[in-house]
């Protein structure tokens, strides 16, 4: 099991917390595999960390060319916790 510490969009974000959105491709650089801990760190639309994150874990990960870009691969994953920041 490894952490990731990855960046995601405002819009993104809100879906994975309401548990709409429970998958994400992603260029695969780091080796991404089950068990592995991501940890998606909110970004507002100029980049900038609101500072809320969540915590997922891999549940299935799909590596194969015939239904991804080569070097991409699907992430299925299951909403651990969430980390607001504090008003």
């Amino acid at each position: 099991m490894v952490e990731h510490k990855l960046k995601i969009k405002s819009e993104y974000f809100s879906a994975v917390i309401n548990k709409t959105k429970t998958a994400e491709i992603r260029y695969n650089d780091r080796n991404y595999q089950v068990d592995d801990i991501l940890i998606l760190n909110e970004i507002d639309e100029n980049g900038v960390f609101t500072g809320n994150n969540c915590s997922v874990i891999v549940t299935h990960a799909l590596d194969d060319n015939q239904y991804l870009q080569t070097g991409y691969v699907m992430l299925s994953f299951h909403l651990r916790s969430i980390n607001p920041v504090e008003e």
